[in-house]
């Protein structure tokens, strides 16, 4: 007994011990419940990756010394390493309507400090003009005409100054508009509990999920302020009740990993829109309809399941299913059940081929070529009712919308160009070219199967999206519409990614969630290296292009003058 006794009282003390030497507190606290906009920005992951002395090193980095408003900008943007700042910590900028400010926006930055000290005389030595005042046991000051700060001994919060305030490092500034600022300050670090975003446990999820970037965006918030703002005239007499948009948020996580990022995304939903998003999340796109798609020269898919049941709640819901059904109501026999049912909800697009060239025997002002833009463009649905699918079909020959032909219709779009629609009854094909439309219902394709990783992205889900950008680029000729410093950017554009996935749709926990993967053609870098490389090469290009622009200005001031 006494031994337990004695293990008890050193795991008391231990935890005593790591609560003491973790106690500052958690500046997530300081984020009210309101804000419309949060991004989280994780050093302490990024810094597995990559060091701030290569980022201070680096070429785009002393671009932006130049850029900044100061006359010792260098001074500023390097000794952000000796600031106090505690880089091993999550950075945090939200954003608040307000009217007051610059664009209506509020934007304030929460940024952790490891030692205040180091921080004020930061203050001193990169705005020796700044006044630095002591008020209600913080700290404030203004750095330059954009921002005014606050801080304490743990947390740095800033915020964009009010329209109208001057800048300090042109002389003091008058007391009233600090002390504006001062209040406002006092507010962003007297956020109670209550009125604290902390609150929410969606939010909370996010930020224990350990991504290194991190967006929270508060669709309550921002629909509550649209309607009271009487945006609700503008809705053609709609009025939605607030239970639509109670509670919803979009909650995305992004992490640079070696050779691509990654990022989770879910929205989450009020309540009273549950169950539509729940019926929207069910279904995964029809396998037969994507094993149908082409394949070859593939430059973009989209496959998706939009269920029509949840189409029809999802209307029900925002109160627009009789203003639908009102709309229909002059075409006869049809109403929103008629036409959803005529569809499975399955649908898809393809762009395959994709190809820009300089067109024949033509050139526009200036003497830039003209370009032509060439691919198979695909779209596929599948039916449900045929009799249902027909009425539509008839009314579109009614007006004039689409033409008969032996083998199915077409829609004129120019005397070059058409678009083919042929049905086989279970599948409804649309394409600018015959020949792709009548592959996709024969089945023709089913025998060139999708590359493993791309099947394994775009099947399975209610929605997918596949994006192969060194495909869709590689017969993209911008020769003689770009030059200089832009055709470099656009030379190391295509060099830098390989494809994008996008998927998912599929409704858990209370969210509809999604996955997205962007992939790099450098395998073994980390992205983030991979983006600050790219920065810096655009960099050079725009140098390099303003340079050659003030020879050529040189050039032609020195030429002799004609008499």
């Amino acid at each position: 007994m006494l031994r337990h006794s004695r293990i008890i009282t050193l795991f008391c003390i231990a935890t005593l011990f790591l609560y003491a030497c973790n106690s500052v507190p958690d500046h997530r606290r300081y984020i009210p419940k309101d804000a419309a906009l949060v991004a989280g920005v994780d050093l302490k992951s990024l810094g597995k990756t990559i060091a701030w002395n290569m980022i201070t090193g680096s070429k785009l980095f002393k671009e932006m010394e130049k850029r900044v408003p100061q006359k010792n900008g260098s001074d500023i943007m390097s000794g952000l390493d000796k600031a106090g700042i505690d880089a091993l910590n999550t950075f945090y900028v939200y954003l608040k309507t307000d009217k007051r400010f610059n664009g209506g926006i509020k934007v304030t930055a929460l940024v952790p400090l490891s030692n205040s000290g180091d921080w004020e005389n930061y203050v001193k030595k990169g705005f020796p003009a700044s006044e630095i005042k002591q008020h209600n046991g913080i700290k404030t000051t203004s750095l330059g005409k954009d921002m005014y700060v606050g801080w304490n001994n743990n947390l740095l919060i800033i915020v964009n100054s009010a329209g109208g305030y001057g800048d300090a490092s042109e002389g003091p500034q008058p007391t009233g508009p600090a002390v504006d600022m001062a209040v406002e300050l006092d507010a962003a670090f007297g956020v109670t509990k209550d009125n604290s975003i902390i609150g929410d446990k969606n939010f909370t999820k996010l930020e224990n999920s350990g991504h290194d970037l991190t967006l929270w965006i508060n669709y309550e918030q921002i629909m509550s302020q649209y309607m009271n703002e009487n945006e609700a005239p503008k809705m053609a007499g709609v009025s939605l009740s607030p239970t639509v948009w109670k509670g919803t948020a979009f909650a995305c996580g992004f992490d640079f990993k070696k050779g691509k990022i990654t990022g989770d995304m879910a929205y989450y939903s009020s309540g009273e829109m549950s169950s539509v998003y729940k019926e929207l999340g069910a279904t995964n796109a029809s396998q037969d309809m994507i094993d149908r798609l082409p394949s070859t020269g593939l430059d973009m898919m989209i496959a998706m399941h939009l269920s029509p049941k949840g189409i029809k709640g999802l209307l029900e819901k925002t109160e627009m299913l009789g203003l639908a059904n009102a709309g229909l109501s002059s075409i006869d026999g049809m109403d929103i059940d008629k036409l959803l049912d005529a569809f499975t909800g399955d649908m898809a697009f393809t762009m395959n081929g994709l190809s820009v060239e300089q067109a024949k025997g033509s050139a526009r002002e200036y003497g830039m070529p003209e370009k032509k833009a060439n691919a198979a463009v695909c779209y596929v649905m599948k039916i449900n009712k045929k009799e249902n699918f027909q009425k539509i079909i008839d009314i579109a020959l009614q007006t004039g919308a689409l033409k008969p032909t032996a083998n199915g219709y077409v829609i004129p779009m120019s005397t070059t160009d058409s678009v083919f629609i042929m049905m086989n009854g279970e599948y409804a094909a649309l394409s600018n070219k015959y020949n792709e439309a009548k592959a996709i219902l024969d089945g023709t394709n089913k025998s060139k199967k999708l590359p493993a990783a791309v099947a394994s992205q775009v099947s399975g889900h209610p929605f997918a999206l596949y994006l192969d950008i060194q495909q869709a680029i590689s017969k993209v000729d911008m020769g003689g519409t770009i030059s200089g410093g832009d055709s470099i950017m656009y030379l190391e554009s295509k060099k830098l990614l390989t494809d994008l996935y996008l998927s998912g749709g599929e409704f858990k926990d209370d969210a509809m969630a999604t996955h997205l993967e962007v992939n790099f053609t450098n395998k073994d870098e980390s992205s983030i290296i991979a983006l600050l490389d790219f920065g810096m090469k655009i960099s050079d290009a725009q140098e390099k292009a303003k340079q050659q622009m003030m020879q050529q200005m040189m050039q032609d001031t020195l030429a002799p003058q004609p008499n």
